[in-house]
């Protein structure tokens, strides 16, 4: 009888035990979802204080900018090329331009020292990069011997912001004079990059220079103006043409592949010398859109002006073509021109190469499902 009360007596404190864990293990639970319940309640009055009421001025302004950001974060569907002939530039901002010289003559006319292209892309740029021996054909032709008197005073200002290079090309005399102008004078001696890959090197340092300031908010922001174009900047690229044909090729692929970078995909890229250009055009979802100073249409009043000046007038001519780089072209699709393409018939080479066509609109467009080069004549009126 002993022994059955001692095992009764020791069952009851177990299961007393058991109830006594048991109420313990829920309070705890209870006291956890009560702490989580205050935390949540805590941070929620907290964050619901740091936040502007809807009528403030404040919230209306986090709200503005939050749609800019996202009106600048759309995709860019059209690109338009701003002659540098065409004046005022239709909304091109000379200031976010940039002009490389290279290493081939700048030869004179009949009336001046400076040809008359290289004329305009100085006067519409203002960023002047000379690539190595670039600086000896920009000093031959406004400082040396055949420089013009008539023009030393205009010559006088030609000075450029930069040289750069391997610097193997520039000639002692010439580097002298620069330096004593105060001009940046930089070596980049990687022999894995041409003196055009160099400069073109600084004009990206400068184009995100360019972004940081206040003054150029809608290039760094890759807006799109009135019209819903994207305001890009634009590099120019004088002297590609007419030497050896190496180099010219070097020049082409290098248009090619700085085109392709993310840094340049606000730039609108072009090579000339005084006799023909070329711009590269982008792919596909992009329409690129072309204004040249000379298409062949009737202009008007402009032309009646231009036939009582003695002025003459340089600029692209009708005659173009579309040159496929870097890919086969798929489809092409133009208006504009007097053989239009409308993507049955892929450009590539060792197939159809579109040449010697003409610019019969005053808007040329241009889509494509690869990158293409868009070139075309230099003529004087």
């Amino acid at each position: 009888r002993g022994y059955t009360t001692l095992t009764t007596t020791t069952k009851q404190l177990a299961q007393i035990s058991t109830m006594t864990v048991n109420a313990h293990r829920h309070c705890s639970y209870y006291l956890i979802l009560l702490l989580f319940s205050n935390i949540t309640i805590l941070l929620s009055s907290a964050f619901s204080a740091t936040q502007p009421s809807a009528e403030s001025p404040s919230a209306k302004t986090i709200m503005s900018d939050q749609a800019s950001q996202e009106e600048r974060r759309t995709p860019i569907t059209r690109r338009r090329y701003y002659s540098p002939f065409l004046s005022p530039l239709h909304g091109s901002n000379t200031n976010s331009a940039a002009l490389i010289i290279l290493n081939t003559p700048i030869k004179s006319t009949a009336n001046s020292s400076l040809p008359d292209v290289f004329r305009v892309l100085w006067k519409s740029t203002s960023f002047h990069v000379c690539a190595d021996g670039g600086a000896n054909r920009l000093y031959d032709a406004t400082i040396g011997p055949s420089s013009s008197d008539d023009d030393i005073d205009e010559n006088d200002a030609l000075i450029p912001d930069l040289i750069t290079g391997d610097l193997d090309s520039i000639r002692p005399d010439v580097r002298s004079y620069y330096e004593q102008k105060g001009v940046p004078i930089v070596c980049v001696e990687d022999q894995n990059y041409h003196d055009l890959d160099k400069s073109l090197m600084a004009v990206e340092k400068w184009i995100e220079k360019l972004t940081t300031t206040s003054s150029s908010s809608s290039l760094s922001n890759g807006d799109n103006d009135s019209n819903g174009f994207n305001q890009s900047s634009q590099a120019f690229i004088y002297g590609g043409f007419g030497g050896r044909f190496d180099q010219e090729m070097a020049c082409i692929n290098t248009l090619y592949s700085w085109g392709q970078k993310e840094a340049f995909q606000q730039t609108q890229m072009s090579i000339f010398d005084e006799e023909t250009g070329v711009i590269l055009l982008s792919e596909a979802p992009i329409t690129n859109e072309i204004l040249i100073r000379f298409p062949d249409v009737e202009e008007g009043d402009d032309n009646e002006s231009r036939e009582k000046s003695d002025q003459v007038e340089v600029g692209e001519g009708p005659t173009c073509g579309l040159i496929p780089i870097g890919a086969r072209c798929e489809r092409v699709y133009t208006s504009g021109l007097k053989w239009n393409l409308d993507g049955d018939m892929p450009l590539e080479f060792g197939g159809l190469v579109s040449s010697s066509n003409r610019i019969v609109d005053k808007v040329v467009t241009v889509k494509t499902s690869s990158p293409l080069l868009f070139s075309f004549e230099i003529v004087k009126r």
